[in-house]
């Protein structure tokens, strides 16, 4: 899959928090943002069925 590198700008408790959040999981920031967006994806219905059961997100039409 091909990447492309882009930039966010978050308020500094964001990102603090952030930080905290991810040591306490074990991941970097970037793993959590790109889980997050997919999440948010996901429950918007952009995602298809199967993305959206390994992200956790309940299938309207199953639910």
């Amino acid at each position: 899959m091909e990447t492309k590198h882009i930039g966010f700008r978050f308020p500094v408790k964001d990102i603090e928090l952030l930080q905290k959040v991810c040591k306490s999981r074990g991941e970097d920031m970037s793993d959590f943002v790109r889980r997050a967006t997919r999440k948010a994806l996901a429950e918007l219905s952009y995602l298809s069925d199967e993305d959206k059961k390994a992200l956790g997100v309940k299938n309207e039409r199953n639910s």
